[in-house]
């Protein structure tokens, strides 16, 4: 089985698959599109969805991915197993990044190279998650387990400091000094904000910015970084020169670094320990054929069924 594989890594895919296809495609027209090949359970797999798949694999391969996604399927529509259109998709989310594709155009350009439609590709996901689904759903996990994963993981866990911020901008030093006079006379920051910052994503908010830890704050403005978590909760800093003006802030709240805890990760825990330990899916398939009433009707594909009952690899 190496679907897995395949999915995360199809963009180099493409040049076999043309080689492939184009001989499988010569088989196929030889002995028509409309016959079965095998059956799985009250599902038939006919050689024209044989020769559909003809991109990525050849005869006996090809036939041995339809029969285990038909088991797959099976086995999911038993146990009520779904594969959610969220899931799907940020799966597909995750495909692209890992693959350097940034739109719909080059995503589809591609599954072209392979022959294939995007609505295929999708099913293909689909198959992969619910077999992932499958294959955790048969393993325990254990109070102890927990426990032990949340103890030597605790790093995982660890939320940094954070600190909520408001600011108020403006052109000029001058007004800076302005704007922290009538702060320290007693005028409440939010009230200076909404009347002199020039900032128009915060000054209806007074000024608010949000929340953020050192790290996510440097990535917007490292001088407003360092000088928020150098405040003490609800003190406001001198003018801090920024690009294209000057700002002061205002520390509002500070969340000191702290570790979760595991009752707020308990299903994070429980997910991370299923996957750890859930069979590949080449051993998910091998499993479900040896229940499954798999009938191979070509005997030039009899080798199929019994390597998909004994892999020789995950």
């Amino acid at each position: 089985m190496k679907k897995e594989r395949w999915i995360s890594g199809f963009v180099g895919a493409a040049a076999g698959a043309l080689v492939v296809g184009g001989v499988w495609f010569g088989t196929y027209a030889a002995h028509g599109g409309g016959s079965v090949v095998a059956m799985v359970g009250k599902t038939p797999i006919t050689r024209q969805e044989l020769a559909q798949q003809s991109e990525a694999y050849a005869g006996s391969a090809m036939l041995e991915e339809l029969i285990a996604n038909a088991l797959i399927e099976q086995a999911a529509a038993k146990q009520h197993v779904t594969a959610t259109n969220a899931e799907i998709n940020q799966q597909l989310t995750a495909i692209e990044m890992q693959n350097g594709i940034t739109s719909d155009a080059q995503l589809n350009s591609l599954l072209a190279q392979n022959h294939m439609t995007k609505a295929q590709f999708l099913n293909q996901i689909r198959d992969n998650i619910l077999a992932s689904k499958l294959a955790e759903a048969q393993v325990h996990v254990t109070d102890k387990q927990i426990a032990s994963y949340y103890k030597q993981n605790a790093s995982m866990f660890t939320v940094p400091e954070t600190r909520k911020i408001a600011i108020i901008a403006v052109k000029t030093k001058a007004d800076a000094e302005k704007a922290l006079t009538e702060i320290q006379s007693g005028t409440p920051f939010a009230s200076v904000a909404k009347s002199v910052s020039i900032d128009a994503a915060t000054r209806s908010k007074g000024g608010l910015l949000g929340t953020f830890s050192l790290d996510e704050l440097k990535a917007g403005d490292p001088a407003i970084a360092s000088t928020a978590f150098a405040l003490k909760a609800g003190a406001v800093s001198d003018p801090v020169k920024v690009q294209g003006g000057y700002d002061i802030v205002q520390c509002q709240a500070i969340t000191p670094q702290h570790v979760e805890p595991l009752s707020a990760v308990r299903s994070q825990i429980i997910q991370a320990i299923k996957q750890q330990n859930a069979e590949s899916e080449t051993k998910l398939v091998a499993q479900l054929a040896k229940s499954a009433d798999i009938r191979i009707l070509d005997p030039s594909y009899e080798a199929v069924l019994t390597a998909i009952k004994n892999p020789t690899s995950t």
